[in-house]
């Protein structure tokens, strides 16, 4: 398996929740989303209408009339939703190669709004079928790396042995 810094990069990110630990990289604010967690150090998140009807809730505590305007945040959105797919597909390609373990989540167990949200997270649903099926694959399914992911990952991550 040939890997470039975005596929160790998501490898890491998948160890480590399934390790419990946090890795601080680029990646890191996806993978929290893909939680659905509502935090203010996260800069955005993930909530489901409906199981395919996907919102990115972007966080943002400045008050409502002082926002950036609307082709602004879409703008930051559609910054954001270019790395979704290619973190889906990837992740995708690690299941279905055998490098982890898919486990179906219940769309009922996932975070519900915070009240007053709409005061610190603005909305943005402008996805594609594509971008929808990978969101949902993502925050949908827990994956559990094998055995055969965490070779790959000690091989690109030798000090990993030592700790």
């Amino acid at each position: 398996m040939l890997l470039d810094t975005f596929k160790r990069t998501v490898i890491n990110q998948l160890i480590a929740a399934d390790d419990g630990r946090v890795v601080q990289d680029p990646l890191e604010p996806y993978f929290r989303a893909f939680t659905g967690a509502f935090k203010p150090d996260m800069p955005f998140t993930f909530y489901f209408e409906a199981k395919n009807k996907p919102l990115m809730l972007v966080y943002d505590a400045t008050p409502i009339a002082a926002r950036s305007s609307h082709a602004a945040f879409v703008k930051r959105c559609e910054k954001i939703k270019e790395k979704l797919l290619p973190i889906a597909d990837f992740v995708q390609e690690l299941a279905n190669s055998g490098y982890a373990k898919e486990i179906p989540l219940d769309f009922k167990d996932r975070p519900a709004l915070p009240q007053d949200y709409e005061n610190y997270w603005r909305k943005y649903r402008h996805f594609y079928m594509d971008v929808i099926n990978g969101l949902s694959y993502l925050c949908f399914t827990k994956l559990v790396p094998t055995q055969k992911l965490y070779d790959v990952w000690i091989k690109f991550n030798p000090k990993a042995l030592a700790g």
